[in-house]
């Protein structure tokens, strides 16, 4: 499917309806208190994760954060509260907590479906608005996507098998571009592109199946060319994921509203970069 673009008048204006799961109040209060802001309107919590299903119902959650134990506990209660939507809406998507250690264990469950993105939270979060950021992603992808369309389900055609997938990556930053050659290869070809104008210019010459796009670029800006993209019928169904060093609220809204599939976060691992990218490129392990 390809990525969807966001209009303005289906931005949500209601607090999206979270549930944050925890194995007890003082952990669920503290994740609450993460989201803060306008977000804190719609957060219900639910302290006894074998609960969570009736409490996901019960409240029409669009959003689930999973503070659990462990991942294992995680993986056994994902399906339940995958399957817990209420006919007629798009099932919720779910978020889970890891730590440092538990990061490389997230990912391949993120790209198998069984939860929809991760954060890396516990002792202490990378950065200070990630949750928050992912929480707001989510929501905007179900008021604007319609049933089934959540975060690790959003799928582009599967590539051609005779051919490795074609990923055009808007970077400037010569370190990044060596990191990413080595951090997917033989998977995907990799095409780098440093001036904003250019690539746009390279994109439309070989419509790759993806684009990672730096939001600042030096005399150029990230979200206008993804807006561009976006605006041209030969280009917009081409997946844009945005690169981004802080996860603000203002670069997200901005993002979406120009037609972005996602987002990763700088700094990254293979893993998350793997998780990301195979939502949308399927030959990508």
């Amino acid at each position: 499917m390809a990525a969807q673009r966001i209009p303005r008048t289906m931005v949500a204006v209601d607090p999206p309806r979270v549930l944050v799961v925890a194995d007890g109040e003082d952990s669920a209060r503290a994740v609450a208190a993460l989201l803060g802001g306008e977000l804190a309107a719609g957060v219900r919590l639910c302290v006894r994760p074998d609960h969570a299903v009736a409490e996901a119902q019960a409240s029409a959650a669009e959003v689930i954060v999973l503070a659990l134990p462990s991942l294992a506990v995680v993986e056994h209660d994902a399906p339940a509260l995958h399957a817990s939507r209420l006919p007629a809406s798009a099932a919720p998507t779910l978020i889970a907590l890891c730590d440092a250690a538990s990061v490389g264990a997230a990912a391949p469950l993120c790209r198998q479906g069984v939860i929809d993105d991760y954060v890396q939270h516990f002792p202490a979060p990378l950065d200070e608005h990630r949750l928050a950021t992912s929480v707001r992603l989510a929501a905007r992808i179900a008021a604007a996507g319609g049933a089934g369309i959540t975060m690790s389900r959003v799928a582009a055609a599967p590539a051609p098998s005779q051919r490795r997938p074609v990923v055009v990556v808007v970077e400037d930053d010569q370190a990044l571009h060596a990191l990413m050659a080595a951090m997917l290869a033989p998977d995907v070809e990799l095409v780098f592109e440093s001036d904003g104008a250019a690539a746009l210019e390279r994109i439309h010459a070989i419509g790759p199946d993806l684009v990672l796009m730096d939001v600042g670029l030096p005399g150029s800006d990230g979200v206008a060319i993804t807006e561009q993209i976006k605006s041209s019928p030969a280009l917009a169904s081409i997946p844009v994921v945005m690169l981004t060093g802080e996860a603000r609220f203002e670069t997200l809204m901005r993002s979406m509203e120009a037609g972005a599939a996602d987002f990763i976060v700088k700094p990254f691992t293979r893993d998350a970069l793997v998780a990301k990218l195979g939502k949308f490129l399927p030959a990508v392990a």
